[in-house]
Formats: structure tokens, sequence, C-alpha cells
């Protein structure tokens, strides 16, 4: 029996997948981060414990490129995604949940984007990750599980430096971060493609992971994105999903202070300044929306708000349908159908508005709210 040895080939590949995955591993971004912007003291306890688990995960994570790594390169995403952005609170999610159920599509689930680097290993023990996960998302009655489907910056965050969700975790670099990796401003040609390359790198492994299915991606952060993706997918197509931008405050406002509060290891900034980032990145956001969705023509991007997804929901996807020509709607609507009927029990938030918020939403936003023909609510609390 003749023993196997390894070629010099097939050694330099192995180094070369061992040093991919150490610098991917999120030991190696979470030590950077902590010590260029610091931990607050409440929350010592909890990062000591995020590093334990970053260890902890290397060796699946390393298991699972060694089997899937040359795989995953090797795939080829043979059909541009469709997007679906809009402003953080503005219904990305719940369009995206109903769009997802057309059995045509590959999505991105919260296994895959929490777990991004193991997915494949842990598959076999999801019934125990599903039991310690909570019912509904805090800041809303959102459902959550591990088929749900989820955006794809998440999964950036856990194995790439270079996801604006940092800020989750940091609050401080939040202006820092969203100009440079939502905005994509201020970078050199080499840290673009190095995004490029960690944003596609979940991609393939999601389209593997869906036998080349279309991806259909969820992502507010590519709002402001649209140039730098058709660049990667010349034929990307995008749906905007708009809402009350006096909603969207408030709501953003109630996102931040409880989505990141087990998760973030600074504290929150104080509420002026919280309010004045959340005015300012909105308008910028917006602002690169209006100037790169300019060069797009009328079937690779339509735009629906919030309320007609919700009032009519069946008449808003089959406006989408026919204006990217995505063919399939008649055999998806039953699916739809079975969907939209689950949540006919949801009850959406509401909010409590002032009149120096309301002031200075109208001050700052006025030009979309015009635009979309938004009125000031007229219930205000004092």
């Amino acid at each position: 029996m003749t023993n196997y040895v390894e070629t010099p080939k097939e050694k330099s590949n192995t180094r070369a997948i061992f040093r991919d995955s150490f610098q991917k591993n999120s030991l190696i971004t979470l030590l950077s981060f902590i010590s260029r912007y610091g931990v607050d003291r409440p929350y010592l306890g909890r990062a000591c414990l995020f590093l334990l688990m970053s260890f902890a995960e290397f060796p699946f994570s390393l298991y699972e490129d060694l089997v899937y790594g040359s795989r995953i390169e090797a795939t080829q995403l043979n059909e541009d995604p469709v997007f679906v952005i809009g402003h953080w609170r503005s219904g990305t999610t719940h369009l995206h949940n109903i769009l997802s159920q057309d059995p045509q599509w590959a999505t991105p689930k919260h296994m895959h984007v929490f777990y991004s680097r193991t997915f494949f290993t842990f598959e076999r023990f999801k019934a125990f990750f599903a039991s310690r996960l909570p019912k509904e998302r805090g800041y809303d009655q959102v459902k959550v599980g591990l088929d749900v489907p989820e955006e794809e910056e998440e999964a950036l965050l856990s194995y790439s430096s270079r996801s604006f969700y940092h800020a989750v975790i940091f609050p401080r670099i939040a202006d820092e971060f969203f100009r440079r990796y939502a905005l994509l401003e201020d970078m050199e040609p080499e840290e673009l493609v190095a995004w490029q390359q960690d944003y596609t790198w979940f991609l393939k492994k999601i389209s593997l992971a869906f036998n080349d299915y279309p991806l259909l991606l969820k992502n507010p952060v590519n709002t402001c994105r649209i140039a730098a993706l058709t660049q990667l997918f010349p034929q990307a197509r995008f749906v905007h999903i708009y809402r009350n931008p006096y909603e969207v405050f408030e709501s953003n406002i109630k996102m931040i202070q409880i989505h990141t509060q087990n998760m973030r290891l600074q504290k929150l900034l104080p509420l002026e300044e919280l309010q004045t980032g959340i005015l300012q990145r909105y308008i910028l956001m917006m602002q690169a929306y209006d100037c790169q969705s300019s060069a797009l023509p009328s079937n690779r991007l339509v735009e629906v708000s919030f309320e007609q997804v919700r009032d009519c929901p069946l008449q808003a996807l089959q406006h989408i349908y026919t204006q990217l020509n995505i063919s399939g709607f008649t055999n998806a609507l039953p699916y739809f159908e079975q969907y939209i009927n689950t949540q006919k029990s949801y009850k959406q938030n509401t909010y409590h508005y002032t009149n120096e918020n309301l002031h200075s939403v109208q001050q700052a936003w006025g030009k979309w709210i015009d635009r979309w023909g938004y009125q000031s609510p007229s219930t205000v609390s004092e």
C-alpha cells in the first residue's frame, strides 16, 4: 500500500487557506478594534466573552475553509442579484420577507449570516442554535428564527473589518465608518478591492449553499452603494422601499437604543448627538441614492412605499416583478398569499412625536418628505 504524500502545490494551497482563514477570523478583527477604539468599563466582561467565542469558533471555521474553500472560490455568480434597499426602518425587512417566499430565490438566512464562517459545519446543530434565539426582535415584533431571511451586512461584520455594522459594537465610530464603508469614501483602491472580495466571498458561499439559485439580498447599507454594486454586477436590479420620514426617525432612535444594548462595547452617545447622527446619515444616504440611482434604467430600479406594501402587498409585488422583468410571479403568488395571511395579526409600533423632533425632521429631510407626499403627524406629545 502506497502512502499518500502531499505535493508542494497542495501544501501551498493548504497554507493559503490557513492564512485566509486566519485573516477572516473574527478574533483578529475584534482584537484590532478593541486596541484601536477601546472598550468602556461596563462592557469589559462582554468583550472577554466575545473574544472567547471568536477563539472557540476558529477551529470550526478553519475546518470549513479547508473543506469548502476551493469550491467557494470557484463558484460563479451566474445571475446578477436583486437588491432590496432603503434606509433602516423603512420596511426593507417586511418586503424582503415577502419576496423571499418565492422559491426561485437564494436568500441568506439567520443561520448563514450569524454563522457565516461555519454554517455548513453547524447545520447539524440547528436545533441547538434555534433554542437560544429570542422569538422576536427587541425593538419591534418581527419574528426571529434560523430560517428567517437576514441581511448580508451582518455576515460581513463577522469576518471582515470593512463593514459599517462595526458601529453597532463601537458606537463612537459610526460617522467614520458610515463614510468609509457605507458611502465608500476616502478609500484607497486596494482597500476598495479588499471590500469587494470580502463582500463577494459571502455571496459565493450563499450561492453554493443554494445550488446557484439567483440571489435576493436585503441590505439598507447598499442604498448608498449602487455605483459600487453595479461595478460588481452590471445587470443588478434594485427595489427601493421608502417610508414616512417622521416614523423612520423615531423608529431609528428606538432601534439603536434597544437593538445594540446586547452587542455594544461602548456607551451610546448622548440622545442629542444620537439624533443628529441619524439626521445627517439619512441625508448622506439619500443624496448618494438619488445621485447613483439616476444612472439606472427603469427596468433595473423600482420604488415602492412601505404603505403600499403594507396595505396592498400583492399589487406592490406584481408592480415590482413587472417593472424589473422578473418572471414567475404567478408561480410565486400562492406562497406570497400564504405568508401575508400569517402577518395579519402583526401590530406596527406607535410613536410619540414632539414638536422639536418634528421640526428637526422637517428641516433636515423636507426634500424627501415633499417628494413622497407625506404629512406631519397630527398627534404631538408635549
